[in-house]
């Protein structure tokens, strides 16, 4: 089967609820966690117990509406029972992330898994965020690259005293970067006020490329630390990321979509498998888990290497302005 249709038609999760290792003790974060993917992840890890979750999302009201619903049809284990938490953060304004940030740390003091989940697609042409970048550059990735840095202190303490890999950063892409976007996977010129594309597919994409990106990044500066990160396509699923397609290609897709569940055993897999190591780092992982993306596009492979290595460089190159764009918003 060939690798389009092996993420449209996946085969069966190898990784679900009954392979999750213990979690006592351990602190996540799910960002979007209170609907679709996220929420379904979050019942997984508060049905093993043993951990404090934290559902990071803009509206304070959704967050303890998921939490009530978790609590009131999700057992957790009497013995050892999970904890679900508040973080009220919006990437689309990068002016909440730091405040978010402190919040945990002020609460915490590990993080073992930072699941990146949160973000959006179909964003109408022109919308942009608060600080007035292109909508889904501003909250696929600017966002999330901001919240990450703030809590990489926390999460490289903690990879010096837990289980070898074991502490990860997990990031959200596409298939759609597969088959469309800009070349090289993100084109800087067009973030700049005034050249954002009118395309929503075309810049949905980029933001997922984008991601890889930085999982990819992420995993030159910290491997050596100990920390895993790597990027995922939890596949093609019923959530809301579809409400504003038309009805059209909503009926042309309807046979190639699948529970949030589904997907959020995609995010599991990445996130807890013990056979994902630090020497997956940067890799891309496919539906449903258990699988790394066996053959991306050659051009995106080429952004993804160093300059020195006969690459183009473009991904260090997108770090650099990720860390340029939200630097003044760090603290």
């Amino acid at each position: 089967m060939g690798l389009f249709w092996s993420q449209l038609l996946p085969p069966r999760p190898t990784f679900t609820e009954a392979n999750i290792p213990s979690l006592d003790g351990r602190v996540f974060i799910v960002t979007g966690g209170n609907a679709g993917i996220g929420l379904e992840l979050v019942k997984m890890l508060y049905a093993k117990g043993g951990c404090t979750i934290y559902i990071a999302s803009r509206s304070p009201t959704r967050i303890s509406a998921a939490i009530e619903d978790i609590r009131s049809t999700v057992s957790t284990p009497e013995a050892s029972p999970a904890q679900l938490k508040s973080l009220v953060v919006d990437f689309g304004d990068l002016t909440t992330i730091a405040k978010a940030a402190s919040e945990f740390l002020a609460r915490e003091s590990r993080l073992d898994v930072l699941w990146n989940n949160a973000g959006i697609a179909q964003a109408p042409p022109g919308s942009t965020t608060v600080q007035g970048y292109e909508a889904h550059m501003g909250v696929n990735c600017l966002g999330p690259h901001l919240f990450t840095q703030t809590l990489l202190p926390v999460l490289l303490k903690t990879a010096k005293t837990a289980p070898s890999s074991s502490v990860r950063v997990i990031y959200t892409s596409a298939q759609i970067v597969d088959a469309f976007g800009p070349p090289g996977g993100v084109l800087l010129a067009e973030q700049e006020p005034g050249k954002h594309s009118i395309d929503k597919n075309w810049t949905y994409s980029a933001s997922k490329a984008g991601n890889w990106f930085l999982a990819s990044e992420l995993d030159k500066r910290t491997r050596k630390d100990g920390l895993v990160s790597v990027v995922q396509n939890p596949g093609n699923l019923k959530t809301k990321a579809w409400d504003p397609v038309s009805p059209f290609a909503k009926f042309l897709m309807s046979p190639f979509l699948y529970d949030a569940r589904m997907g959020a055993y995609t995010e599991l897999w990445a996130g807890l498998s013990e056979d994902v190591t630090t020497q997956d780092g940067g890799k891309f992982g496919i539906p449903w888990g258990g699988r790394w993306h066996p053959n991306p596009r050659k051009d995106i492979l080429e952004s993804l290497k160093s300059k020195e290595k006969g690459g183009t460089g473009g991904a260090a190159e997108f770090w650099d302005w990720c860390e340029k764009q939200t630097k003044p918003f760090a603290s």
